[in-house]
């Protein structure tokens, strides 16, 4: 990356270094060390907050640029990423599938994995069980969630909300760590009381935070109950096939 890119992707980079380095050699994660990441994690969401507008705008001029001089950009595209993440992630990704498989996550990924193979799965998929009225309304529903999703951006960085989120959940990472909540994968039994007592004690979450996670539930609800039958219908297509 240059440009206005070129810092992000360098921070992001080293971001990544002191990560790997911060959770080196813990094979389970506690929510001590993940209180211990938080800086960092605030970090990057700053940089994020003042240099992605401009980051993406670059990213968009150049695809923009390469789709006029090449009419297969974007399929060209899809299929060096396919090929990237087969070489590269592929047994990674199944690797950890399957350490979920007794989970409901585990069974609806290695369902998903198992019916679409490549983006042309996706689009064969798309063309035989979704109608053009449906595929309309998705679209105007995603187009409804970008801009509402652009929105809380502007007004999260706008407000400074990463520093006030960072404290508020390092501090409840630090207030959930201990006794016997030692895995941060788990929320429930120790964790979730030791959780339930530090909000009981006076802390509250901060309100641009609390916003976010409304917005987050309002739009869970809503494609449950928009899509929630045809995506059961689906489903079950897939474990047809």
């Amino acid at each position: 990356f240059k440009g206005k890119c070129q810092l992000a992707g360098q921070t992001s980079n080293v971001y990544g270094f002191r990560a790997e380095e911060h959770y080196a050699g813990s094979e389970v994660v506690s929510y001590g060390q993940l209180a211990g990441d938080i800086d960092n994690i605030a970090a990057l969401g700053k940089l994020t907050c003042s240099k992605a507008a401009g980051c993406f705008n670059q990213i968009a001029k150049a695809v923009k640029k390469c789709v006029k001089s090449n009419p297969d950009f974007v399929r060209d595209t899809i299929a060096a990423a396919e090929a990237a993440y087969k070489l590269s992630a592929q047994a990674d990704v199944e690797a950890f599938v399957a350490s979920k498989s007794d989970t409901l996550f585990g069974e609806l990924a290695n369902m998903a994995m198992g019916e679409f193979n490549s983006a042309s799965d996706i689009e064969n998929f798309v063309n035989e069980y979704v109608s053009g009225n449906l595929k309309a309304q998705v679209a105007s529903d995603a187009s409804a969630a970008i801009a509402e999703a652009k929105e809380l951006a502007i007004q999260w960085c706008a407000g400074d909300c990463t520093d006030e989120s960072a404290a508020f959940v390092k501090s409840l990472f630090n207030g959930m760590h201990g006794g016997q909540c030692l895995d941060a994968s788990q929320f429930c039994g120790s964790c979730k009381d030791n959780a339930h007592a530090f909000l009981d004690g006076g802390n509250s979450i901060p309100c641009c935070l609390d916003e976010v996670i409304q917005k987050g539930i309002q739009a869970y609800d809503y494609v449950a109950a928009a899509y929630g039958e045809k995506i059961n219908e689906w489903a079950g297509q897939c474990l047809i096939n």
